[in-house]
This record gives structure tokens, sequence and C-alpha cells, in this order.
């Protein structure tokens, strides 16, 4: 492998995906340390303090030490591996925390089992700040009361070289079952995305829904897709590699925009195309736990990283991501921002939709397995 071509392949994976299978996992040692800092007794605990559990990046040091540096406040992260993980350790409670970071679409699973509480709009003014489709996020809302503000977003679409497809070739997600592309796309093992956008490219209203012989259509319709796979990867990284060694001359999902992110900042002739079927979105969302002892640190924290100039931080840091707060113009270059790809944000947003978790967990799993066994 010559030099440009190690470097470029370097760059494309050294940075973790939030969507990066196992990249949660925590060894016994750090569990340790943690129980030290956020599993102390409640009436223990200081209220200068704010326990968050929350997606990687939410510990990037330059983050921690700017909210901290603004507020006092003392910030302990620990990174979850998935929205149930987040789920399952609130509910337990066997570590005390304050904030959550789920999925904006679990904002009700975590509030109907009154694991959070709703929250007042006007304790968090940078929500006006925020693009259009964050602005007034409709399943941030319960009843009529708030849960979760947003910080985070991405995309779901095809990722592909300029010059083995065509933007306008790609703007029909169809393209991808042409022959001509057999052995060239990768995916990962994402269940419930492909199964939930698969539905959306054969135009079901709601494919979260699919059950019965609605869920054996997207099953036979992935089925079709398979001659065209070079691989269904465990990681992001391998999808990354399969780009840009032009293994794979395009990857359906995956985390689109993150790979999208990567190709363009090594400088990869790479797009990222949101087909006229439609996108499937992911947005995060931080709600405060029913029980914390440091409502008010907590507000802070929600305060601060909803800003503009924390989520520059997350943008053009440690990872680069797409995030929320329109403002966050006014902190990048002009290339970052567009290498971000946040000037789509008006029009993707409009073409997609939020990714969500299926209704027939039970029948997807097993949808998903007959897939990958056919």
């Amino acid at each position: 492998m010559d030099k440009e071509l190690d470097s470029k392949i370097s760059a494309l994976t050294k940075t973790m995906s939030r969507r990066q299978f196992g990249r949660g996992a925590t060894s016994a040692a750090m569990l340790a340390a943690l129980a030290v800092q956020v599993g102390a007794p409640r009436k223990a605990r200081a209220a200068n303090v704010v326990n968050v559990l929350a997606w990687e990046g939410y510990d990037d040091p330059a983050i921690v030490r700017g909210f901290e540096e603004k507020t006092g406040i003392k910030v302990n992260v620990k990174t979850a591996s998935s929205n149930a993980n987040q789920l399952d350790q609130i509910r337990a409670g066997a570590l005390q925390f304050d904030v959550v970071n789920p999925d904006t679409v679990w904002i009700e699973k975590f509030a109907r089992s009154g694991l959070t509480m709703p929250l007042d709009r006007a304790d968090f003014p940078h929500l006006e700040e925020m693009f259009l489709p964050f602005k007034n996020c409709e399943d941030c809302v319960l009843d009529n009361q708030l849960y979760g503000v947003t910080t985070r977003w991405g995309i779901n679409g095809i990722v592909h070289w300029r010059n083995k497809l065509s933007e306008a070739d790609a703007a029909d997600a169809m393209v991808l079952w042409d022959k001509k592309f057999e052995n060239r796309i990768s995916i990962i093992d994402w269940a419930e995305l492909y199964l939930w956008q698969a539905g959306q490219w054969l135009g079901m209203e709601s494919p979260e829904a699919a059950t019965g012989s609605d869920l054996e259509k997207v099953v036979q319709k992935l089925i079709e897709i398979k001659p065209n796979l070079r691989a269904i990867h465990s990681e992001i990284g391998a999808v990354k590699t399969d780009i840009v060694n032009e293994d794979a001359w395009m990857t359906w999902g995956a985390s689109s925009n993150q790979t999208s992110i990567a190709a363009q900042e090594a400088g990869l002739d790479v797009a990222l195309t949101i087909p006229k079927q439609g996108g499937a979105m992911w947005t995060e969302s931080l709600q405060i736990v029913a029980d914390s002892p440091n409502v008010e640190a907590a507000k802070a924290y929600l305060n601060y990283m909803t800003s503009a100039e924390a989520l520059a931080k997350f943008a053009w840091g440690r990872q680069k991501v797409a995030v929320c707060n329109a403002k966050v113009a006014d902190y990048l270059t002009a290339e970052q921002y567009k290498i971000l790809n946040m000037d789509k944000i008006d029009d993707w947003g409009a073409r997609s939709k939020l990714n969500r978790a299926p209704q027939d967990e039970a029948g997807w799993a097993r949808a998903w397995q007959e897939f990958k066994a056919a």
C-alpha cells in the first residue's frame, strides 16, 4: 500500500462513528472509576456536579472543559453503546445520572416510563437558534410538554464516487439494484436502518409499522440487492476503507453523513446524495433524569450543549459531525460548514424522515436474519 493511500485510510478510519457497533464497550477498571465518580450516594453529592450518560463525543475534553470553565460545574460523562443501553442503565439506577442522551425518537419511551422530567422551553433560549427542522421538534414534545433538546444530527442515503455513479443517477435509490454494481456496495449490519429505509424506498408511509406481507416485501427487496453487496460489515471503519480503496464504489446507509465528512476531509471525490425516495435522519436529544438531585446543574448543561459555542466544538472537534444550532456558522469556516453538509439541512430535512424503531422488534429481527441468510 502506498503512503498516500495509507494516509487516506488512516484519515477515514481514525474517528469512531456514533453508530459504530461495539464502540461503547467499557473496561472493568473504567466502570470502577465511574462508580466512584458517578455512583456516590445521592445525598453526599455536590450540587455543582452533573453526571451524564451519553453517546461517544460528549466526553470530548474540549467540550467538557468548555462547560466547566463557563459554569464552574464539574461534569462526568459515561458513554453508552445504544439507545437501549441508555434506557436499561437509567431504569436500573445502579449509577445516578442527571442527564441522558438518547436519539430523539426515543424521548417518548423514556418519558412514558417516568424516567425523564418535563422541561420549560424558556430555560433553553438557544432552541430559537436551531435549524428549522429542529427548532420546533415534534418528537421532543409529549402531551404538550417539552422533554428533550436536540444537539447533533445525521442522515443516511447513498455515498458514492462521482466517477462511478453520478449525483443525477444516485437521485433514484433504485439505481443501487442495477446489475452493473455487482459486488460494489458496502453496508453494515444495522437491521433497524436497512429494513426501515428499504420500506421507505418502497413507498411505505410508516415503515416502522411494517409487519406480515409488508415486511416480507421489504425483505425480498433487500434480498434482491445482495448480488451487489461487497460486504455486510460489522463496523463503519471497514465501510470507509472500502470507499477509500474503491473496492466499494458506494455505500448505502452506514452513517452516510459521517462517511461523507471523512471522505471529503481526505480529499476524495465522493458525494452524499439523498435520493428522491427520501433519506433516513437521526437526531440526538438531551433529557434530564426524573430523580436527578442536580436539576439546576443539569439545566445549565443542556443550555450550554445547545449553544452555538458548544456545538461548534462538536462539529469540528475530535469527531466531525453535523449539529442542530444554525449559529455554528459564526464559528466555522465556509469550507468546514460545507464539509459537514450543514448547507444542505433545509433541503435534506424537507426530503427525509426520522428513522424510527420498529413496532414489531422480534419480527424485524427474524426478517433481518432471513435477509442475511439468503
